[in-house]
């Protein structure tokens, strides 16, 4: 082997480990994303909801299933395949429960009917809640559109389901038919991958549709997969686990299956929450390291750099009177959508920058006679209060120190008193003309944080 082809695989080696340094770093940084976020309190609340929900889900499910003749002799199929895929162990047990409940749900009364309902719709608004809070989302949907959303996925789901095992039941009858039994065996173990695509498709559909953000596809469908993985492993765990030690069963007794399904739905629910984690983890780290820690981990000229990055990209988008939508502004400001979302939350706060009914940004305030001085004390950047005050204290460097702070802060203000408009402006300044002095001039304060430090 020569010098070559050494150097070659030296190379080869550098990236692959580099590759695996990176892959463990998001993976931690999902995770202590995953507790900074609180998701195991989370999932615990998905749990209680969850255990409240199931029955009205299902008796509503079943029956717009029900509704379809051709759909009706496969309900039972349908639900035994559910219950048994995605519960371990005590499927026999929670589907027999199941099966009660729902006949006794159909013997209730218009009100009852209506609280079963309202459980059910809860379960939807806890999940939309959750995702809110891992993907930074302040503005939840409007109510109508929740309940429309809720109803669509409550109504079409059975429906997909009953034609997916109905053309599925045809195809193998089909097969067997025209004597192919050497493409059925095959075909039969790819259909045991089928529990895994159903979770794969589920998790990647929740990510998209349920946060009140725009998620790229390709990013749901890792969390989609990473949740999926997870949940089949955690199936496996949790049954071999069950099999072993029978502790619950030991316990409880015939009430075992209680406790075992509540264990067994907060496994389930922090998976999917750590999906969710890692598809909203994603673009923020391909935009860089710098958004693990978000806005807190900015110090206070990295944020004033960010907001005059974000304002100057309305201020351009206003020229041509319109707006620009979250998306367009993470991709000219590419320093990841956490940061992006947490700047646009002070600005916002700070009556600097609006959002549209049409889901777009506008700035709201004059570019040309707001100043820097202004857009800091806006962000909380800067001395604020006084010396005095501190109730019984009252020393003699109180005063002196006073007078210093009070001078800094009227050379600050001779200095940053400069228009937005001015310090902005894309074209280079007159020549001889000092920086910082005139309107619609390219104008940079003394001290200002350079812009193309943001687009770094």
């Amino acid at each position: 082997m020569d010098r070559r082809e050494r150097h070659g695989e030296e190379e080869e080696r550098g990236r692959a480990a580099a590759g695996l340094r990176e892959l463990s770093g998001f993976i931690g940084h999902s995770m202590l994303r995953f507790y900074n976020d609180n998701c195991f309190q989370t999932a615990a609340a998905l749990t209680y909801t969850t255990l409240l929900a199931i029955v009205p889900l299902m008796t509503i499910g079943f029956a717009v299933f029900s509704a379809f003749p051709a759909f009706s002799a496969l309900q039972m199929r349908i639900q035994t395949a559910l219950i048994k895929n995605l519960v371990p162990e005590i499927g026999d047990a929670i589907l027999e429960y199941l099966g009660r409940f729902m006949a006794n749900a159909g013997q209730m009364p218009i009100f009852g009917v209506v609280g079963l309902t309202v459980s059910a719709v809860l379960l939807i608004w806890t999940i939309e809640g959750s995702f809110a809070t891992v993907w930074r989302v302040r503005e939840p949907r409007s109510y109508v559109t929740r309940i429309l959303s809720f109803w669509a996925v409550v109504s079409l789901t059975p429906l997909f389901a009953g034609a997916s095992l109905s053309l599925s039941s045809s195809l193998w009858t089909a097969l067997e038919l025209a004597h192919l039994e050497g493409v059925v065996h095959p075909l039969a173990g790819i259909g045991m991958l089928l529990p895994f695509g159903l979770q794969l498709v589920g998790c990647t559909l929740l990510y998209v549709i349920i946060p009140n953000r725009d998620v790229f596809w390709l990013d749901a469908l890792c969390g989609g997969a990473i949740g999926s993985i997870l949940l089949e492993g955690s199936k496996a765990i949790f049954g071999w686990y069950m099999r072993e030690y029978p502790a619950y069963q030991t316990i409880y007794g015939a009430l075992s299956v209680v406790p075992i399904f509540l264990f067994w739905l907060y496994i389930a629910w922090s998976t999917v929450l750590f999906g969710a984690v890692v598809a909203a983890s994603l673009p923020e780290w391909r935009a860089g390291k710098v958004t693990r820690g978000g806005m807190e981990g900015l110090l206070p000229a990295q944020r004033l750099a960010l907001a005059l990055a974000v304002l100057h990209e309305l201020m351009e988008a206003s020229r041509l009177g319109v707006g620009l939508r979250r998306r367009t502004l993470v991709a000219r400001v590419p320093v990841g959508t956490l940061l992006i979302d947490g700047i646009l939350e002070q600005l916002r706060d700070a009556h600097w920058v609006a959002h549209t009914t049409r889901d777009s940004w506008v700035a709201t305030r004059d570019m040309g006679e707001a100043t820097l001085l202004e857009l800091m004390k806006a962000l909380g950047i800067g001395m604020r209060g006084t010396v005095h005050g501190l109730g019984g204290l009252d020393l003699p460097w109180q005063e002196r120190t006073a007078r210093l702070l009070e001078a800094a802060e009227a050379r600050q203000s001779d200095l940053l008193n400069v228009s937005l408009k001015s310090l902005l402006n894309d074209q280079p300044p007159p020549e001889g003309q000092p920086a910082g002095q005139g309107a619609g001039q390219g104008m940079v304060a003394p001290g200002a944080v350079p812009l193309r430090a943001v687009r770094k």
